[in-house]
């Protein structure tokens, strides 16, 4: 869940939780509850399915290209396509590209989180900015994923290394594969110099994404786009939900959602508490199908304290240049070899030299260990000064609980900071930064315990192990401690205290994202 999509949702906050509000728009709308509740894939299933039971849709015949060998992904039951327009509009099943084009430029379809600005989106690029971005984006994507990048030679789909300007001059772009809920999973572009695959929606966003890429947003109902850009110059698209129209040499782009788009879409959450009278449990039931609400206390193997891997300004890093702690009461730095006390807004800084901590005290050096350090504050939250986040009520980022440093197991000249704390308090500052206040105290509680899970889901997996903690603060986890804390987010943890989800009595993959574009997707399209 990232960063910028949280900025994005403040930014977007629409206030419309009177009763009287949401009245009109039931009536407004001229739909029930229970048609609400009749949205998803299996209200769809029975009728739909017998006629086209497809969960991916290929354009390679249509193309005159041979399949790719890519395996696919498993299946998680729990996590499959639900439809979020409203009315009878069913999934994609036939691979006519001008249907995908048609849905993505209607600005009149309505569903559930249309009050974001993400709901339809759209942006235009010459056929020079095009080449320009794919020349410089796809080297790029093919160092850090190289398996998700095929090239087309001598009548096949191949792994080959991609090199500098590896398309030449855009000559064809082509979406080569698709979910039945719209999502772009295989995507070819073709230029005087070669053509290639691109597979995965991350990778189709961040191919895309630019300088020149300036996004017009419009919500539904309002049928036009904004007058100023809602995104300038983005780096990855909003979202792989979205179909290319050209016109002489410009290259026009209309899409949907922001994010993702498996599991739980956070505006229709805002959407259908607020408007439609859904309870925290009937959204999480909608989202995560079959799971089921049970304390967390009764799964084994859960404790109740976690450990964040906490990044650097920007979240560009877990390794550390240097450190520096403060708090308004006493701290105590200790391993099984120093011992230090520190005096109330003492400036506390650690740098690794040769192999070694280094920790200052007011800028004096006090000790020196290679071994693991311990930092405590019994009375008071600890601030990180040498970090930035997007906070208001405090010019740096303070946390509860303690603190670990230790030397970066990827580099000895590094240092890794680690926050050990109770995982209720944990979420006290995830919240704020994965939903707005504004969305409400009902949307607040489906947010807590989808985080919950979350977070505990890869605690149980343990895959930064090496590292020494069970999570990050960044999106590769969930984004903790970016925003201020506020009432009603403790309010919605506190409520729903201990609450997880368990599908088949193992912890559920609670994924979560901004914006539907009017389908949510099957996890196994889209990882």
């Amino acid at each position: 869940m990232k960063k910028g999509i949280i900025i994005i949702l403040m930014g977007m906050l629409v206030g419309c939780s009177s009763q009287e509000i949401k009245k009109e728009r039931l009536e407004q709308n001229k739909i029930s509850y229970e048609e609400v509740k009749d949205t998803s894939e299996n209200s769809f299933k029975e009728k739909y399915e017998k006629l086209s039971p497809v969960e991916r849709i290929s354009f390679y015949k249509q193309y005159g290209y041979p399949q790719d060998n890519f395996p696919k992904s498993r299946e998680i039951e729990y996590l499959k396509a639900i439809k979020e327009t409203r009315g009878k509009k069913e999934f994609f099943y036939s691979p006519n590209k001008k249907t995908f084009l048609e849905f993505y430029k209607d600005l009149t379809i309505r569903g559930y989180g249309d009050n974001s600005n993400y709901w339809r989106w759209t942006f235009s690029l010459s056929e020079k900015e095009l080449t320009s971005l794919i020349n410089r984006n796809l080297p790029l994507i093919a160092d850090k994923r190289p398996r998700e990048i095929l090239t087309y030679s001598n009548g096949q789909w191949v792994r080959k290394k991609v090199g500098k300007d590896p398309i030449g001059t855009l000559k064809e772009i082509r979406v080569m594969e698709r979910g039945k809920s719209g999502v772009i999973i295989k995507l070819m572009v073709k230029g005087s110099k070669g053509t290639y695959l691109i597979i995965k929606e991350q990778n189709v966003r961040g191919l895309l994404g630019g300088k020149y890429v300036n996004i017009y947003g419009s919500k539904g109902g309002v049928e036009k786009y904004t007058d100023k850009p809602i995104s300038k110059g983005a780096s990855s698209l909003p979202s792989a939900y979205f179909a290319i129209e050209k016109d002489k040499n410009v290259y026009k782009f209309y899409g949907g959602g922001y994010g993702h788009g498996v599991g739980m879409s956070q505006w229709g959450v805002y959407d259908l508490t607020n408007n439609f009278g859904y309870n925290y449990k009937e959204v999480l039931q909608r989202y995560y199908k079959g799971t089921k609400i049970i304390d967390k206390n009764k799964v084994p193997g859960l404790g109740d304290k976690i450990r964040v891997g906490i990044m650097t300004t920007g979240f560009k890093s877990l390794d550390h240049e240097k450190i520096v702690l403060t708090s308004t009461r006493h701290m105590i730095i200790h391993n099984k070899y120093i011992n230090i006390e520190t005096k109330n807004r003492d400036i506390v800084s650690f740098i690794s030299k040769n192999g070694m901590i280094n920790i200052y005290v007011n800028h004096k050096l006090k000790a020196k260990t290679r071994y693991p350090i311990k930092i405590e504050c019994p009375k008071a939250m600890i601030s990180v000064l040498s970090i930035k986040r997007h906070h208001r009520k405090f010019n740096y980022p303070t946390y509860r609980g303690d603190f670990e440093i230790r030397l970066s197991a990827n580099n000895n000249h590094k240092l890794t900071l680690i926050n050990e704390i109770d995982i209720e308090r944990y979420l006290y500052q995830v919240l704020p930064s994965e939903m707005p206040e504004g969305f409400g105290l009902e949307a607040l509680k489906v947010q807590a315990v989808a985080a919950r899970t979350y977070a505990l889901s890869d605690y149980k997996k343990n895959r930064y192990k090496n590292l020494g903690f069970h999570i990050t603060d960044s999106t590769q986890s969930q984004v903790y401690n970016n925003l201020d804390e506020n009432e009603t987010s403790r309010e919605a943890i506190n409520a729903t205290k201990g609450d997880i989800l368990l599908y088949n009595n193992e912890l559920v993959d609670a994924k979560y994202y901004s914006t539907s574009s009017g389908y949510g997707a099957n996890a196994d399209n889209i990882w």
